[in-house]
C-alpha cells in the first residue's frame, strides 16, 4: 500500500506487554528511529506513539477496547459515526501468537469475524510458528492459509533419557558432532534443493554417483545426509542401498544419518536394499538399527530408574546443574535459556548454581532471571551479550517462549513445566499450579535455540511424555474469570444476551462461568437482574481497568480518597512493587520493610504497604533520596516509576469522563486517612471478603473462613502471615484479592484488615434477622401466612425501641449485632451512598445535592472512626508483657514506622474532609464541611457493630435490602 501511496495503518496485537514493547523497540532500531515516530506501543495505561505512527504494536485488550461498540446497532453507549472513523483509519490488523489464545484474543476475534463482511477495506492476519491453521481457517469462513517458510536454524534436540545418557557418559563431547554446524547457515536454499533433486535422480536411474557425493562432502551436514527428494521423498541412504554402494553407505552412517526415514511410498533405506536383492548393504543397515535399538534400550533402562527416584512433577535442580556443567564444558561460548515454571524454582535454581564451586566465579558464569516480576530494566539485560569469556545463563519462565529474542541463545534447558493460573467456576477459586507444556509450547521453547544460529534443545521429560502432551494449552476464555468480557458485550450491544455472543467464540466459556461473572456484574450494580446495562455499568466498563477497580474510583471520589485508589488501580494491573532478594537474610529485611511501610496506615495490608511505598518513594525522589529508600526498602525504582505514569494516564482518563477536575488537590483531602482507605479497599475488592478465625492451639498458621465456609491460609509474602490477635478482638474481617488453589494448598496472597463499617455500607445484601436464641422458632413459624405476621410483629417490636439489640445478616453468612437506632442509621446511610454514586454516574461535572452532600461527609467520619484494626496494640496490651510480645518488632502484622520512614510520610492524620465540588475548573462548592459529624452514636470508644459469629443461611425469614447501585 505505500508502494500505491495509499495511507496504511497497521495494529499487531501481542499477548504480552514485554513482547509488545520489545518488538516495537527493536523495529524502530532497525528502522534508526525512535519509538513512537513510525513505529509505536500502546499496553494498558502506558503508550508511545499515536496517530502518525504506522504500526502500532498494543496487547490483545487494548484492540478489544478500540473494537468495543462497532457493532451496526445504534446503542446509545456508542457513538457510531465516530467509531466508524476509528476503524476506517486502520488498514491492518495482525494477531500475532494467536496460538496462546488468551481470553481478550478468543473475544477480539469473535467481533473480527462481524465487522470484516462490514468493513471490506480491512485486512486481518492471524499470526503464529505453532498456529492451528485449518482450525481457525474454517472459524473465519474458509479463508486462505499462508505459510511463509521462513528460516530458522537447525536445533538438535535431546530428551530426557538422552540427557541422562550424556550425563553418564565420562570424557565425551556430545557437542562434538554439531560443532561445527553451529555458526552455519542453513544451505538449503531453492537453488540447493534443486541441484539434490537433479543428484539424487542422476545416481537413481543412471548410477552418476560423483554429483550427489560432491554435494554431500563439501558441506557434511544432516540438511544434505538426511534431504528428501522434493517429489518422491527418496534420500541419498536410500539410493546408495538400492544400488549396493556399500562403503557410501558405511560413511552415510558414521555420519549419523537417519535410518528410519521413509519416502512417499512409505519405504526405508532397508526397504530399498531388500526390494533390490542388496543382501550385504541390508545386513550392514540391519546391524546399525539393532545396536541403536540396544542404545535406546539401555537408556530406557536408566530413564526407569531415574524416574524410581525423583518425582517427574518436580524441578530437579541438581539435574539442571549438571546438565549445565556438561553444556559449558564440551562448549565454549554461546548462552544458556533455561525454562522453569515460577519465581521459586527460579529462587531454588539460581541458590544451587550459587551454592556450585563451578558456577560461583561470576568473572566466568552471569546468572540472570527473567521473570514478569522483575522491572524492565532488569529484564532488558538479558538482552545485552556478555564480555568475551562469559557464559550468560537465563533463568526464565515461559515469558521467554514468544515473540523475545535473546540473539546470543545457542542452548536451550526446557523443564516442560508452567505455571497455568485457571478458574474453578464451580468453587469460585482460582488455581495456580505448574502443569506441562503443550506441544505448541514445546516448538516454541526449541525455537528459541534456533533464532540466529544453530543451537541444541535439551527437554528434561521422556519422549513418551512428549508424544503425550497436549497440542495446545486450554483456552484461556475456558479457565479464568471473564467478567470483564461479559460487561464488554452489554457494552458492544446491549440487547444482546450474554451467554449467547459468548457460544460464538471459537472455544466458548463453560456455562457456570458465565453465570458467575453476570452475578458479580449485578453486585457490582453494572446489570440488572434481567441482564439489561445500567447507566453504572456503562461507566464501569469505560475505563481501561477491570470493573471493580472502576467501582472503587468511584467510590474513593466520593469520599475525597483518590490519591490512593489510583496507586491501588495501577499496582493491581501491573505488579507489586516489593523486590524479591535472593539472600534469606535480605528477604527477612524485606518483609519487615514491607511491614513497617504498611504501618504508616494503620499496618495489617498489603495492599496499604504499596500505597505508603509510592507515597515514600514520590517524596524521597522530590529530596533527592529515592536510590537510598528504594535499597533500604526493597523496593524496585522502575516499578515506581512506571506506576507514577500509569496513574497519571489514569487520571486523565477519570478528568475526561468528567469525574474528576484537572486540579485533583480537592479529592485527596482524604487520601492519609486509614479509615477510608480501607473502605476505599473494600470497595473494590468486595465481595472478596473473609474473616479471621480463633488462634487454635499448635496451630501457628493463620487461617481465614471465606463466604463459601472454605478455610484458607495466608500466603508466606503477606504482611499478615502468621497474624496474632486477642481472642477479645472477635473475629477481625479481612479483604482479599483472589483465593487460590497451587500446589501447596489453597492461599490468599494479599490482603488487608478492615473494619465492619465498610462492609454494612457497601454489601450487595443486608438484612435484619431475629436474635440468635429463637430464630429457629420463628423460621418454622414463618412457613405459613400466620407465621410470616407473627415474624413481622416481632420485628417490628425490636426495632420499635432505638436501645434494643438486633442482629443484621450480611450476605447471609456474617452477622453483626447493634443498636435498632444504628441499624436504622446505616439502612439510610445505604441509600443515600447508592443515590450518590447514581447522581455522579448520571451527572459527573455536578455537585451532589446537599442532603447528598452531608450524607457523604457523615459516611465519611464513620469510616474514619472505624479505620484501625482491633489488633493494634492497645495501652492495656501494651501493660501485659505476653500480649505485647505479640506485636514485638518481629512480628509481620505491625511493626511501627522509625524516625526514617516517618520522615517521608504526609501530614498527620485529622479528622475527615468533605469537599463537594464541581468536577470542572472553577466550580462553585455546593456543600460546605460542619462542624461536626451527624454520626448519631457512632464514636471511636463505642464501635456499634459487633461481629457475633456466622450468620444463619435462613433467607425465607429475612427481609432483605440489596445494594443494587454497588
Amino acid at each position: 500500500m505505500w508502494g500505491k501511496g495509499e495511507s496504511c495503518k497497521i495494529i499487531c496485537t501481542q499477548p504480552r506487554r514485554i513482547s509488545a514493547i520489545s518488538v516495537a523497540e527493536r523495529i524502530s532500531a532497525e528502522r534508526g528511529e525512535a519509538v513512537g515516530d513510525t513505529v509505536g506501543y500502546k499496553i494498558r495505561l502506558e503508550s508511545k506513539g499515536g496517530k502518525n505512527s504506522s504500526v502500532m504494536f498494543c496487547t490483545n485488550g487494548v484492540l478489544l477496547r478500540v473494537l468495543i461498540g462497532r457493532g451496526t446497532n445504534t446503542s446509545k453507549t456508542r457513538n457510531p459515526k465516530s467509531l466508524d472513523d476509528a476503524i476506517m483509519g486502520i488498514s491492518h490488523i495482525i494477531v500475532d501468537e494467536i496460538h496462546e489464545r488468551d481470553r481478550f484474543s478468543d473475544f477480539m476475534l469473535t467481533i473480527l469475524r462481524d465487522l470484516l463482511p462490514v468493513y471490506p477495506h480491512l485486512r486481518l492476519v492471524l499470526m503464529s510458528a505453532t498456529i492451528d491453521a485449518v482450525r481457525f481457517s474454517q472459524y473465519f469462513n474458509g479463508c486462505s492459509v499462508i505459510q511463509v517458510p521462513g528460516f530458522t536454524y537447525p536445533v538438535k534436540t535431546y530428551y530426557l533419557e538422552d540427557v541422562l545418557s550424556i550425563l553418564q557418559s565420562v570424557g565425551d563431547n556430545h557437542l562434538s558432532t554439531t560443532t561445527s554446524d553451529k555458526k552455519q547457515r542453513s544451505v538449503l536454499t531453492e537453488d540447493f534443493k534443486s541441484s539434490m533433486d537433479e543428484s539424487i535422480n542422476l545416481a537413481l536411474v543412471n548410477e552418476e554417483f560423483d554429483p550427489l557425493l560432491e554435494l554431500i562432502s563439501a558441506e557434511q551436514n544432516p540438511e544434505i545426509y538426511n534431504y528428501q527428494h522434493s517429489e518422491t521423498g527418496v534420500t541419498p541412504l536410500m539410493v546408495f542401498a538400492a544400488k549396493g554402494q556399500l562403503g557410501d553407505v558405511c560413511m552415510l552412517l558414521s555420519f549419523g544419518v537417519d535410518c528410519s526415514a521413509q519416502d512417499h511410498d512409505g519405504k526405508s533405506a532397508l526397504d530399498w536394499a531388500q526390494q533390490e536383492k542388496q543382501q550385504e548393504v541390508y545386513e550392514v543397515i540391519m546391524k546399525h538399527v539393532e545396536c541403536s535399538s540396544a542404545k535406546l534400550t539401555e537408556d530406557n533402562e536408566l530413564l526407569n530408574k531415574y524416574l524410581a527416584t525423583i518425582n517427574p512433577e518436580h524441578i530437579d535442580t541438581m539435574l539442571i546443574e549438571r546438565l549445565l556443567g556438561k553444556i559449558c564444558v564440551d562448549s565454549d561460548e554461546g548462552a544458556i535459556l533455561v525454562f522453569l515454571p515460577g519465581w521459586e524454582d527460579i529462587n531454588q535454581t539460581r541458590e544451587k548454581l550459587r551454592a556450585s564451586p563451578f558456577f560461583r566465579d561470576s568473572s566466568r558464569f552471569l546468572v540472570l532471571s527473567l521473570h514478569s516480576m522483575i522491572p524492565s530494566s532488569e529484564q532488558k539485560k538479558v538482552f545485552k551479550r556478555p564480555p568475551a569469556g562469559v557464559r550468560k545463563i537465563i533463568l526464565s519462565t515461559n515469558i521467554a517462549e514468544t515473540a523475545v529474542t535473546i540473539d546470543d541463545v545457542v542452548f536451550v534447558i526446557d523443564s516442560g513445566r508452567m505455571k497455568e493460573k485457571s478458574y474453578d467456576p464451580y468453587n469460585n477459586v482460582s488455581t495456580l499450579h505448574a502443569s506441562w507444556v503443550s506441544k505448541a509450547s514445546a516448538r516454541q521453547r526449541e525455537g528459541r535455540a534456533g533464532r540466529c544460529q544453530a543451537g541444541v534443545c535439551y527437554h528434561l521429560y521422556s519422549r513418551f511424555r512428549a508424544a503425550s502432551l497436549p497440542d495446545y494449552q486450554i483456552p484461556e476464555i475456558k479457565r479464568m474469570p471473564i467478567e470483564e468480557l461479559c460487561l464488554q458485550v452489554k457494552l458492544l450491544d446491549s440487547n444482546c444476551r450474554i451467554a449467547d455472543f459468548l457460544k460464538k467464540t471459537l472455544d466458548p466459556p463453560i456455562p457456570e462461568s458465565v453465570r458467575n461473572a453476570i452475578t458479580v456484574l449485578q453486585d457490582l450494580g453494572a446489570l440488572t437482574q434481567d441482564e439489561q446495562l445500567t447507566e453504572l455499568g456503562e461507566k464501569l466498563g469505560s475505563l481501561p481497568v477491570h470493573p471493580s477497580t472502576t467501582k472503587m474510583l468511584l467510590f474513593a471520589i466520593l469520599m475525597n480518597c483518590l490519591d490512593p485508589a489510583l496507586t491501588l488501580a495501577c499496582a493491581a494491573d501491573y505488579r507489586d512493587p516489593f523486590l524479591l532478594p535472593m539472600a534469606p537474610d535480605e528477604r527477612k529485611n524485606a518483609t519487615a520493610g514491607k511491614v513497617e511501610l504498611a504501618s504508616l496506615y494503620g499496618g495489617f495490608s498489603d495492599q496499604l504497604a504499596v500505597v505508603a511505598a509510592f507515597d515514600c518513594w514520590r517524596r524521597a525522589k522530590d529530596r533527592g533520596q529515592e536510590s537510598q529508600f528504594c535499597t533500604k526498602y526493597f523496593i524496585s525504582s522502575s516499578i515506581m516509576q512506571m506506576l507514577a505514569n500509569m496513574r497519571k494516564q489514569l487520571q486523565s482518563e477519570l478528568y475526561q469522563r468528567g469525574f474528576v477536575p484537572a486540579d485533583t488537590s480537592a479529592c485527596s483531602l482524604n487520601s492519609n486517612d486509614p479509615g477510608i482507605m480501607r473502605a476505599v479497599l473494600m470497595a473494590g475488592a468486595y465481595p472478596m471478603v473473609g474473616r479471621l478465625l480463633p488462634p487454635r492451639k499448635n496451630v501457628k498458621k493463620t487461617i481465614v473462613e471465606t463466604a463459601s465456609g472454605g478455610k484458607v491460609r495466608l500466603h508466606p509474602h503477606s504482611c499478615n502471615f502468621n497474624l496474632s490477635f486477642s481472642k477479645s478482638s472477635g473475629n477481625p474481617l479481612l479483604v482479599y484479592d483472589e483465593v487460590t488453589r497451587g500446589d501447596g494448598g489453597m492461599h490468599i496472597k494479599k490482603c488487608s484488615v478492615v473494619g465492619s463499617c465498610p462492609l454494612l455500607l457497601l454489601a450487595s445484601e443486608m438484612v435484619v434477622a431475629p436474635p440468635d436464641d429463637d430464630s429457629d422458632e420463628e423460621e418454622d413459624s414463618s412457613e405459613d401466612e400466620a407465621g410470616k405476621s407473627t415474624l413481622a410483629q416481632h420485628r417490628k417490636e425490636i426495632m420499635s425501641s432505638p436501645d434494643n439489640t438486633v442482629s443484621v445478616v450480611v450476605d447471609r453468612w456474617l452477622r453483626f449485632d447493634a443498636s435498632a437506632l444504628d441499624v436504622a442509621q446505616f439502612y439510610c446511610l445505604r441509600e443515600r451512598l447508592a443515590s450518590s454514586i447514581l447522581f455522579k454516574v448520571k451527572h459527573p461535572q455536578d455537585v451532589l445535592p446537599p442532603a447528598l452532600g452531608a450524607s457523604m461527609y457523615a459516611i465519611a467520619c464513620i469510616l474514619s472512626y472505624d479505620g484501625l484494626p482491633d489488633m493494634c496494640p492497645s495501652n492495656d496490651l501494651l501493660q501485659n508483657p505476653v500480649e505485647a510480645r505479640r506485636f514485638s518488632l518481629g512480628k509481620r502484622g505491625y511493626i511501627p514506622p522509625g524516625g526514617y520512614l516517618r520522615s517521608f510520610a504526609d501530614r498527620p492524620h485529622h479528622a475527615p474532609h468533605f469537599q463537594n465540588l464541581a468536577n470542572h475548573p472553577g466550580g462553585d462548592p455546593a456543600y460546605t464541611q460542619p462542624s461536626r459529624a451527624p454520626v448519631g452514636r457512632f464514636d471511636q470508644s463505642q464501635r456499634s457493630f459487633r461481629n457475633s459469629g456466622p450468620g444463619s443461611s435462613k433467607p425465607r425469614s429475612f427481609k432483605r435490602q440489596r445494594n443494587t447501585a454497588l
